[in-house]
């Protein structure tokens, strides 16, 4: 993952030019500003990646040392799945960062599951094709049955994996009316009010929901990641990262909490003599 300076890159002739690359420029940008002004929650997304790259690690170097190594892999989708959602805040696309978020709950539930159920790993690739025995398979492997399964060893971690996954599909992983309006911005002008789109979020109530909501997706990872192979968390100590992650993330909310409490309140201010 090694990259040159970017200060040695040129941006293209003709970037920015067009409606992609405008877009992707200016994402580009609200990451830069997403460094420099926002430090502490970039450390937090940073400190997880660290911790998510030991977990890759430790997953690719067994992948030839077990019969199957679907469980290690699926964490491995679920670690590129939190890079891609950090990035996705980090720019300002928060809608889209619930649906990368929920598929790295998912991926890091079915990793747990079948590394302590390495005979479900068979069951798991023959995925059928006739209702009937689908109707089986879902059974084992739907999202539900998998963190009940979770619940015989932390019901705690269940909880949080229900939550996590719920919040996914309400604000943005599924199409429902929390995340119907988040791509809006209300405008008050001199003639009225206006509706305009907002892709990309500046650093508000919205934005820093979704960056909690990426943080925990990552701590709940590398949880799981060291509840699936005590050797790898005897090593490199992960379940007491992630409640390391845990209170950083407290201290954050704490910090921020001012701001997401003005920014809903302007939101529900009335608009008074404006139609």
């Amino acid at each position: 993952m090694n990259a040159s300076n970017p200060i040695d890159y040129q941006v293209p002739p003709g970037w920015g030019d067009d409606p992609l690359s405008e877009f992707q420029w200016a994402g580009m940008k609200n990451e830069f500003a997403s460094f420099v002004h926002a430090p502490g929650w970039r450390n937090a997304l940073s400190a997880i990646a660290e911790d998510l790259s030991k977990c890759s690690a430790y997953a690719i170097s067994g992948a030839f040392e077990v019969d199957d190594p679907a469980a290690g892999f699926l964490f491995m989708t679920a670690h590129n799945h939190f890079l891609a959602s950090a990035r996705l805040v980090s720019s300002g696309q928060c809608l889209s960062a619930y649906a990368t978020g929920r598929a790295a709950v998912e991926s890091a539930l079915y990793g747990w599951y079948l590394a302590g159920k390495p005979d479900a790993c068979q069951r798991w690739h023959d995925k059928p094709k006739t209702r009937g025995e689908r109707k089986k398979w879902d059974q084992e492997f739907r999202f539900s049955a998998l963190s009940d399964a979770l619940s015989m060893i932390s019901e705690d971690a269940s909880k949080w994996a229900k939550e996590m996954h719920q919040t996914a599909i309400d604000f943005g992983a599924h199409p429902n009316k929390e995340a119907l309006y988040s791509n809006m911005r209300l405008e008050t002008t001199m003639e009225g009010r206006r509706l305009t789109m907002e892709f990309l979020h500046t650093s508000r109530a919205a934005s820093l929901s979704a960056t909690k909501f990426v943080i925990e997706t990552g701590m709940f990872v590398v949880t799981l990641f060291g509840r699936a192979y005590p050797d790898a968390d005897r090593f490199h100590g992960l379940v007491k990262a992630a409640s390391r992650h845990a209170e950083a993330l407290r201290a954050l909310v704490a910090e921020y909490a001012q701001v997401v409490k003005d920014d809903v309140q302007g939101l529900s201010a009335p608009h008074d003599g404006i139609p």
